[in-house]
């Protein structure tokens, strides 16, 4: 009896353990930053990984402030990756269209 109780406490943990969410078929969690679960296409998750990268590259030195022509992406509140405004501007968009997404 033990032993069925545990097998079915396992399969429910691991089906427990899921996300709470998924994106829709053709959509994937955006990850500019660590727990950003916003849906976007593959091509724009990529887009946000290329940005990071390029993330000292377009900060004042010693700061966090963008250099000229950038702004901050604002993923999320705490965001301070620097973008171009027309990369901002889709990132806004993603983030109020990412629960239709899910």
């Amino acid at each position: 009896m033990k032993r069925l109780a545990l097998s079915s406490c396992l399969l429910g943990c691991i089906v427990s353990s899921q996300p709470a969410f998924a994106c829709v078929q053709g959509y994937v969690w955006r990850e500019a930053l660590h727990g950003d679960h916003i849906c976007v296409t593959a091509q724009t998750r990529q887009q946000a990984w290329n940005d990071n990268a390029q993330a000292d590259a377009r900060r004042l030195p010693g700061s966090d402030e963008c250099k000229q022509g950038y702004v901050w992406r604002e993923a999320t509140k705490s965001d301070r990756v620097c973008v171009t405004p027309a990369t901002r501007a889709d990132t806004w968009r993603d983030n109020d269209l990412g629960p239709q997404r899910q």
